[in-house]
């Protein structure tokens, strides 16, 4: 190869290389039902000193297309706005407590915003050992329907959940035993 083509090659390789790439476009829309959990989740955030930014969110209220029986899902895909879908119903959002809404947007933030599936494992007195879980995210919060003697009052796990949910190696908490 002659020596202006390599010069040539050099000047054309640092060109393509160098070019700017737009940045993705980001949305945020959020419910005003649900920015008070969004801004809890955030003050979370900054008490571990984790620079996440949420400043591409779409949150509405919907149902699934999975199914009317999910009290909520997150579609993110990469280079995409992460998307929450929320069940108004009375079991998922309308009649839920506050705790049992921020259980359920921050389940939903796990997925979207942290990269969290779910975790199905329990602790030996049953509890879930993950906000995580599938089936329950009313992990941390009062019971509806209280039943002879069962403990529903478990906003004092709020802690343990939280941990958890942004350090999956959080060590077990003495009420799980």
């Amino acid at each position: 190869m002659r020596p202006g083509t390599r010069l040539l090659l050099f000047f054309l390789t640092l060109l393509t290389g160098c070019q700017r790439t737009e940045p993705a476009a980001t949305t945020y829309a959020v419910p005003a039902d649900v920015e008070p959990y969004i801004q809890s989740f955030r003050d979370e955030l900054k008490k571990r000193n984790n620079p996440l930014a949420i400043d591409n969110l779409i949150v509405t209220f919907g149902t699934s297309q999975q199914s009317e029986d999910v009290c909520g899902t997150c579609l993110a895909q990469a280079g995409q706005t992460p998307r929450i879908t929320i069940n108004p119903d009375d079991f998922c959002w309308a009649k839920a407590s506050t705790n049992e809404r921020e259980c359920l947007v921050f389940h939903e933030l796990g997925h979207c915003l942290l990269g969290r599936a779910h975790q199905s494992s329990r602790f030996s007195n049953h509890a879930y050992t993950s906000l995580m879980n599938p089936d329950d995210v009313a992990v941390y919060a009062t019971c509806r329907y209280p039943i002879g003697d069962d403990v529903c009052d478990k906003r004092s796990r709020r802690a343990y959940y939280i941990d958890e949910l942004f350090d999956s190696t959080t060590p077990a908490p003495a009420w799980s035993k």
